[in-house]
């Protein structure tokens, strides 16, 4: 495998789409879980973030 291989298998899991054209193996597949839970965390804050200004320019 080459590092573009595993830049779009790390991409894929960040943002949960985890296509499954490339999966992990062995112990690995913990470490791709928290990977693809900590990419939810971080679309999920961004999201809120997001709300919370929309919301605060609509009150100005």
């Amino acid at each position: 495998m080459d590092w573009m291989d595993y830049f779009y298998f790390s991409l894929i899991n960040v943002t949960t789409l985890g296509l499954g054209d490339i999966y992990p193996t062995e112990h690995l597949r913990v470490l791709a879980g928290v990977e693809a839970l900590t990419g939810f965390a971080l679309i999920s804050c961004s999201a809120q973030l997001f709300w919370t200004m929309m919301q605060k320019g609509e009150k100005a």
